[in-house]
């Protein structure tokens, strides 16, 4: 897998918990899913693709 693909996390406090996510497309038709994210610990800013199939938690997507 790609480095630049991965679950998000903040990469200044290292865990996943504080994270708002801002933005996500999923992956569809072999393009990537992406998304982007700010840490509410420290207010860092994120974005990046990630793994197909990866969603975040309690995200809704309408049909």
């Amino acid at each position: 897998m790609d480095p630049a693909v991965h679950r998000p996390v903040c990469h200044q406090c290292g865990v996943d918990d504080y994270l708002i996510f801002e933005f996500f497309t999923p992956a569809l038709n072999g393009a990537p899913g992406t998304v982007s994210y700010t840490c509410s610990a420290c207010d860092s800013f994120a974005g990046h693709e990630v793994p197909s199939g990866w969603t975040p938690p309690g995200w809704h997507h309408e049909s």
